[in-house]
């Protein structure tokens, strides 16, 4: 049998909860757009190849 704990029954919840979660993160300032995730994350990559070939030197 499956488990349904976290199953939104509620028609509608589901978009209240995605719309809450965004509403929090923008709150805390973590929301940032598709483009800033980009970036941070080819800034992120970069980082990381940089510190593996330095181990490596």
């Amino acid at each position: 049998m499956a488990n349904k704990k976290n199953l939104l029954d509620v028609q509608g919840a589901a978009d209240m909860i995605n719309q809450y979660k965004e509403e929090m993160a923008h709150e805390f300032g973590v929301h940032h757009s598709v483009q800033e995730q980009d970036a941070k994350a080819k800034d992120m990559t970069k980082t990381i190849q940089e510190e593996k070939n330095k181990k490596n030197d």
